[in-house]
């Protein structure tokens, strides 16, 4: 049953991940291609990025899949390479890398911290093709344990700006679409969850963009937006 919230009134607070909580950590990323490649020198540095960008499934919907995953994700790469079978097993040595190509903005951790001092819970709603979500946010600092709801395009079927992605976003929080308050940084996702009933906000943090919604550049400003 969802939770009616009074006019104007706020429950919980359902962040996008990539360029709203989180970025890529891009030196990590070329250390981390640089290690394969020292591994196995028939691969150059940038090949896994490549592969994972040209990587058309399948993708992962449980945890237990995305083990499988990434055995199929090395497998793919070493044949792409013509890497002998012998030497293939180092990279499955790696395993899991995708999250830790992420690092956290300095403002995000204060205003996760800020909001749930005032008893607002939080929610990620991401376009990510992997269910450990929970992975990335450990990975730069954040307890995931903080959050009651951490839904991914490859746990809930859709992407946003689906209309579906947002009210499956608020059904986990048993709370209706007015009750919560939705951070993007891009506008096309903004403007699909206030269609939905939620109040939504579009993170700028270049001050690029012209939507005339409300919009901040900082993490900081949003706490005292609600």
């Amino acid at each position: 049953m969802f939770v009616q919230a009074p006019i104007g009134g706020i429950h919980a607070v359902i962040f996008d991940r990539d360029h709203t909580l989180l970025h890529f950590d891009l030196p990590a990323i070329a250390q981390f291609e640089q290690r394969i490649h020292a591994l196995i020198p028939e691969i150059p540095p940038g090949a896994a990025a490549a592969h994972w960008q040209a990587w058309r499934g399948p993708w992962p919907q449980t945890s237990t899949d995305e083990q499988r995953f990434w055995v199929l994700f090395w497998e793919s790469l070493a044949q792409q390479y013509q890497v002998p079978a012998e030497r293939s097993m180092l990279l499955q040595q790696i395993g899991p890398f995708y999250h830790t190509c992420f690092a956290v903005y300095p403002d995000t951790i204060t205003c996760l911290e800020t909001l749930r001092a005032r008893g607002l819970r939080l929610a990620v709603l991401t376009n990510f093709e992997l269910p450990s979500v929970d992975l990335t946010l450990q990975h730069v600092g954040i307890d995931p344990t903080w959050f009651d709801a951490l839904l991914s395009s490859a746990t809930i079927g859709v992407y946003k700006p689906d209309p579906r992605a947002y009210t499956l976003a608020a059904q986990a929080l048993g709370l209706a679409p007015d009750s919560c308050l939705f951070v993007d940084d891009l506008e096309e996702n903004v403007v699909a969850a206030q269609a939905i009933g939620m109040r939504a906000i579009l993170i700028d943090r270049k001050n690029q963009s012209r939507y005339s919604g409300e919009r901040i550049g900082s993490l900081d400003q949003l706490p005292q937006l609600i």
